[in-house]
């Protein structure tokens, strides 16, 4: 897919993200996506992937480690983003709250804050011709 984009129409790869790599946990493949300059995007909890949720730090830290921790963007279970998030349940309450201080606390701290707001910050960024 990203040669798609980034072959004959030119997409630079940091203006495309690639989505729910945490669903395939294979690190090699993670690898291999980052090598590319292309952004990372990872899902947060859900109850329907939790089979995956728990490998997300491992897959966070391999990939800061080899020096990719720039193109890490997090998201979150929005199909549950209403009334179940504010019990603690997934979505964007639980990823900034719960799964924010998780990821801290096994990755550091310094790493998930660039994560969480650095990196967005470069990936949606636009340029307007004024």
């Amino acid at each position: 897919m990203l040669d798609l984009l980034c072959g004959t129409p030119e997409v630079p790869p940091d203006r495309v993200i690639l989505g729910h790599l945490n669903r395939s946990p294979d690190l090699t493949d993670h690898q291999w996506a980052a090598r590319t300059g292309a952004f990372l995007a990872f899902d947060g909890p859900s109850r329907a992937h939790h089979a995956t949720d728990w490998r997300l730090p491992d897959a966070l830290r391999a990939l800061a480690d080899a020096g990719h921790g720039g193109q890490i963007l997090l998201g979150c279970d929005t199909t549950t983003a209403g009334a179940r998030s504010v019990r603690g349940g997934p979505g964007m309450p639980y990823l900034l709250t719960r799964q924010r201080a998780r990821l801290a606390a096994e990755v550091g701290p310094e790493p998930v804050a660039e994560i969480l707001t650095g990196n967005p910050a470069r990936a949606f960024a636009a340029e307007w011709n004024r």
